[in-house]
């Protein structure tokens, strides 16, 4: 009975290990297309409500690709802030950095080299950072800020409050947005669809 037991245990493993390694030798595409709930075609068929089916069918290279929005973590970066304080507008310099995220528009392309091409439109979100300067001046901490953001590209018009001042905020400045650092960051929001449809040699996405 033990030796059936020590048998058995050594063939959950060795299936273990092996499924573990299967699973890292995909692609850096297929995983990331796992880990947001794709079902490739050859998979054993799912119970999927087809209401709440947020990908198409079958998946293919360089095709432009859309959904409602996308999403990202993102590190906002500030260098200067205008506050009311006391009835008045004050330009605070400081250099504040945090934690937030971004939500925006825009589409993203499946390259052949497992890399995503994302071309982003208006971006939007919420952030909280703390200054760490304030008059060029290490000595003290310059701000809590908690609020929302708008922008193109990189940079943002800031707007929320500041705990330490006890004021409205606005301030200028720019983001690190996380997907840009690795795409497994990045996160299609809503039914993803086909902006233009694929070409006849476009290349399906295989779960491999």
């Amino acid at each position: 009975m033990y030796r059936h037991l020590f048998l058995l245990t050594i063939l959950i493993q060795v299936f273990s290990v092996s499924s573990q390694n299967s699973n890292e030798e995909k692609s850096p595409t297929a995983r990331f297309l796992v880990k947001r709930n794709y079902i490739f075609p050859d998979s054993i068929p799912s119970a999927i409500d087809e209401k709440n089916k947020r990908w198409p069918d079958t998946l293919y290279y360089n095709t432009t690709y859309v959904s409602r929005l996308l999403g990202s973590p993102t590190v906002p970066i500030s260098f200067s802030r205008i506050e009311y304080i006391d009835g008045k507008y004050e330009v605070s310099p400081t250099i504040s950095i945090g934690l937030g995220y971004t939500w925006f528009t825009g589409n993203f392309i499946f390259n052949e080299n497992d890399k995503i091409t994302v071309d982003p439109k208006l971006f939007f979100g919420l952030v909280g950072d703390v200054g760490l300067q304030n008059d060029f001046s290490f000595n003290k901490l310059a701000g809590i800020f908690a609020g929302g953001f708008v922008g193109f590209g990189n940079f943002s018009l800031f707007a929320g409050y500041d705990f330490i001042t006890h004021s409205p905020s606005i301030g200028l400045g720019g983001r690190i947005d996380l997907y840009t650092v690795s795409q497994n960051f990045l996160r299609p929001i809503g039914k993803v669809r086909e902006l233009r449809k694929h070409k006849k040699i476009a290349t399906p996405i295989a779960d491999e």
